[in-house]
């Protein structure tokens, strides 16, 4: 993957990330720490629960946007990971929510 596909990616994981951390809660986001619960509210593949009760949830918003091939990189895990950490210190107050 290139280093402009992982910049692509990382921005629009973050604009998602940020969706979720401005109407709910981390908890609510990953059901309660659950980084897989965290992959699929990112829509990295899409986003699976399109029945959702959640008014601001567009299922336009949340289309799949990584391919397989990118998904199973292990630059897809470093972009989770540092996605992960970031979602998980906006809750405690660590950090702010930046673009």
């Amino acid at each position: 993957m290139t280093n402009e596909r992982q910049i692509e990616i990382m921005i629009e994981a973050k604009k998602r990330c940020n969706l979720w951390l401005t109407n709910s809660t981390f908890d609510e986001m990953t059901i309660m720490g659950s980084k897989t619960r965290f992959c699929m509210s990112i829509g990295f593949l899409g986003y699976p629960f399109y029945e959702t009760n959640l008014k601001w949830l567009k299922k336009k918003d949340f289309k799949k946007f990584v391919t397989i091939k990118e998904w199973e990189s292990k630059e897809i895990d470093i972009i989770i990971d540092t996605l992960y950490n970031y979602a998980y210190e906006v809750s405690i107050g660590d950090q702010k929510i930046t673009n």
